[in-house]
């Protein structure tokens, strides 16, 4: 090949490659002019640029924490709604709750959207749920309690399964409500398929199975079956001391349940275990507690059954003098133990004296409920932390770090 064309050939390949570097690329992209850099997209903040991957990342990361931070007041929120209905304000702990499961609800709802088929904050929607259940009880919305309880049951039982030990105490609250509610049948019902959901999954051993037997103890006590009472809550006894030593609330809580059944067929046994009781709590509390003084309260009315009126008169005194310390002198306990008092009194004679009492119940008899043949009630509804809680009927609420429920309660 001659000079003169190879050097014709290397113009032409040089023409061409100059064509295609200022020819557009497929994307339609405008030239780049010979030594300029590559565009970079993003963000330049000074000599500092952000790259497109570092925005995502921050917005990520930015909702990662916004959610940490509600879910975090959402929690917070559910401990200070404990603290309130611990405390009987009911609806202060309703208006916290409520708070909470709005905030639960949103995250649930912005973690579906994001892809998670169900969310991934159900279980504190659940939970919470329940929680406001209780709360309604313990108002005495009942038809309200039943449905927060129901949807709570229809989330757990959705995610966990029928035989859940979640399913199971959502089923003992139904069940306290329908107690509430005085349909007896029904709360069986549940309590006995919360009953058998924990046999099946921790045995009898346990104190959730415990607590499933309470409440069904306490339904044979307002049916007056006391024999079948006496035997469920004798087990629990023995589970709780096992399980939790001889100086528990709980362990003082099932004395309390079997001295209030044994009222019925010896009365020196019923004192015996109330004694029994009161030690336990002294011992927690010491004597100034308002748990003392309903353990007063009950010992009197031993004492009143017995005919004992000076043991009665003394015991009954105690209780009110902690009682006025307590809780102040216009509580409703107050004007109970004023009310037992007048009856002691009267059963001694002392007619001007029991009238005396009688008059300081009469402003507070709104709110009175007599204590020498108390009523059988349902379980008021105390909130749980996986945590102990004592007299006065009730039961309770369930804390993890959303927090309330598992029945467990005194007659």
């Amino acid at each position: 090949m001659g000079v003169g064309r190879r050097t014709s050939m290397a113009r032409s390949q040089a023409q061409e490659k100059s064509a295609k570097a200022g020819a557009p690329d497929r994307a339609g992209s405008a030239p780049r002019r010979p030594g300029a850099a590559p565009k970079q997209r993003g963000i330049a903040i000074g000599s500092l640029r952000i790259g497109s991957v570092e925005i995502v990342l921050a917005l990520i990361a930015g909702a990662v924490a916004w959610g940490a931070f509600q879910k975090q007041s959402a929690d917070a929120l559910v401990g200070q709604c404990a603290q309130r209905h611990e405390r009987g304000d009911y609806e202060g702990a309703m208006g916290l709750c409520s708070s909470a499961l709005a905030i639960y609800a949103s995250l649930n709802e912005y973690t579906r959207l994001l892809g998670w088929r169900d969310g991934i904050f159900w279980a504190d929607v659940a939970q919470t749920t329940d929680n406001i259940g209780v709360v309604h009880m313990n108002l005495g919305n009942n038809a309200a309690a039943l449905q927060y309880h129901e949807a709570a049951l229809a989330l757990r039982e959705q995610h966990l399964g029928p035989e859940h030990l979640d399913v199971a105490a959502t089923r003992d609250n139904l069940g306290l409500v329908y107690r509430q509610m005085n349909d007896l049948e029904k709360a069986l019902e549940f309590h006995n398929h919360a009953l058998e959901i924990r046999l099946g999954a921790v045995g009898q051993m346990d104190l959730a199975t415990a607590a499933s037997k309470t409440a069904i103890a306490n339904i044979h006590y307002q049916r007056e079956q006391y024999s079948e009472a006496l035997d469920l809550y004798s087990e629990v006894l023995n589970t709780q001391t096992q399980l939790l030593g001889n100086d528990h609330l709980d362990v003082a809580a099932t004395l309390q349940n079997i001295g209030t059944v044994l009222k019925h067929t010896d009365l020196n046994a019923s004192w015996e275990r109330f004694e029994s009781s009161l030690a336990i709590i002294v011992g927690i509390y010491g004597h100034n507690h308002r748990t003392v003084a309903d353990t007063l309260n009950s010992m009197g009315g031993v004492r009143y059954a017995q005919e004992n009126w000076d043991g009665a008169l003394e015991t009954y005194q105690q209780a009110l003098d902690i009682a006025l310390s307590v809780l102040g002198s216009r509580h409703p306990d107050v004007a109970a133990t004023l009310s037992n008092l007048g009856a002691v009194l009267e059963k001694l004679g002392k007619t001007t004296e029991a009238e005396e009492k009688f008059d300081q119940v009469a402003p507070r008899s709104a709110a009175l409920v007599s204590l020498h043949h108390p009523p059988p009630s349902p379980a008021r509804r105390a909130l749980k932390t996986c945590t102990p809680f004592m007299p006065r009927p009730r039961a309770v609420m369930s804390f993890s770090a959303h927090m309330f429920i598992s029945a467990h309660m005194l007659i």
